[in-house]
C-alpha cells in the first residue's frame, strides 16, 4: 500500500469514527427526549431511580436475549454480556429470575371495549345501525349482557357507574340506558390509566423504531404528524374542540374497518394468520421553550 492509499484510509476510519459518534450522540439525546414525560409519570407514581435502572436492567437482556439469537436461537448469556454491558453474573441472574408481570402490549380499557361493541355489534344496534337504548340489565340486548360479553369479568353495575361518571352513557327516565361516546378515557390517575398510557406509548414507540431500524427494502409503517412550532394560545381550545371531532371520527371509521376485516374463530386461533392492526391519534401541545433553555 502506497503513502497515499494509507492516508486515504485513515481518513475515512476517522470519518466513520465520527459518523458512529454523531449517531450515538443523537441517538442518546433523542432517548433523553423520550423519557421525560416516562420519568415524569414514574415521579408521580412513586418509582425511584433504582426500580426503574433494574427495570431497564431486565428489559436489556430480554430483547438481547429474544431478538438477537443466531438460527432462530436464543442469544447465550455471553453474547448477551456482550451486547448488553452487563456481566455475565448479571446476565444469568436475570435470565434465572421469575419473570415480572408484565402488562398486555394490546390493553384496550374495559370501558372501551364495551363502547366500541355497543357501535359495531349488531346485537347490540337499533335499526338505523346506531347503539341501541338498553335496559339496564337482563338478557340480549342489554347492558348487563354487552357488558357480560365485552367484560366478563367486572360486574355490569360497576362498569355502568364508571361510564356515567365519565360522562359516556346516560340512564333515562325510561330506564334505558343511553351511549353518549364511542371511546372512553378514565379521568383519574389510576392503574387502568397507566396500563393505557404503557400500551400507547409501546405502540407509538415501536412503529417509529420499526421505522428508523427497517431494511432498505422493506416497506415503512404509516407515521405523521401535523404540526407548528407557534401557535397563538387562544387557539388551543378552539384546536383541541377540533381534533376531538376530526380524529375521533377518524378513529370511528378505522375501527369501522378493522371490524369488518376481524379474523373469524377458525382464523383467529391461528398466529400466523392473523396480525395486531390499527392506527392513533394524539394531540401535541407545549409551551414554547425559552431561547437557551435546556429541551
Amino acid at each position: 500500500m502506497n503513502p497515499c492509499e494509507s492516508l486515504q484510509l485513515d481518513h475515512m476510519c476517522e470519518k466513520n469514527a465520527h459518523m458512529v459518534d454523531d449517531l450515538r450522540s443523537v441517538l442518546l439525546s433523542s432517548v433523553r427526549l423520550m423519557l421525560r414525560p416516562i420519568v415524569r409519570v414514574l415521579l408521580r407514581g412513586g418509582i425511584p431511580f433504582r426500580e426503574f435502572s433494574e427495570l431497564a436492567k431486565f428489559t436489556y437482556v430480554e430483547i438481547a436475549t429474544t431478538e438477537y439469537g443466531r438460527r432462530n436461537r436464543p442469544t447465550n448469556v455471553s453474547r448477551t454480556a456482550i451486547l448488553t454491558g452487563l456481566n455475565r453474573r448479571d446476565v444469568a441472574r436475570i435470565r434465572s429470575a421469575e419473570p415480572r408481570a408484565t402488562l398486555d402490549a394490546i390493553y384496550m380499557s374495559h370501558g372501551s371495549r364495551i363502547l366500541s361493541g355497543w357501535h359495531l355489534d349488531a346485537d347490540f344496534l337499533a335499526a338505523d345501525g346506531q347503539p341501541a337504548r338498553l335496559p339496564l340489565e337482563g338478557g340480549v340486548p342489554s347492558f348487563q349482557a354487552l357488558a357480560r360479553r365485552y367484560a366478563p369479568d367486572l360486574p355490569h353495575i360497576a362498569l355502568y357507574k364508571e361510564l356515567s361518571a365519565a360522562g359516556a352513557v346516560e340512564l333515562g327516565d325510561d330506564g334505558q340506558l343511553q351511549a353518549l361516546m364511542r371511546g372512553y378515557i378514565p379521568k383519574s390517575f389510576d392503574p387502568n390509566q397507566i396500563r393505557l398510557w404503557g400500551s400507547i406509548l409501546h405502540d407509538m414507540a415501536s412503529t417509529l423504531a420499526y421505522n428508523v431500524t427497517r431494511a432498505p427494502t422493506a416497506a415503512a409503517r404509516f407515521e405523521r404528524r401535523a404540526i407548528h412550532a407557534r401557535v397563538r394560545r387562544s387557539a388551543v381550545p378552539e384546536f383541541r374542540d377540533f381534533l376531538e371531532s376530526e380524529g375521533q371520527r377518524f378513529l370511528e371509521r378505522v375501527d369501522g374497518w378493522l371490524a369488518a376485516h376481524a379474523a373469524d374463530d377458525v382464523e383467529g386461533s391461528d398466529p400466523a394468520a392473523t396480525a395486531r392492526l390499527g392506527a392513533g391519534a394524539y394531540l401535541i401541545e407545549e409551551p414554547v421553550a425559552k431561547a437557551g433553555a435546556t429541551p
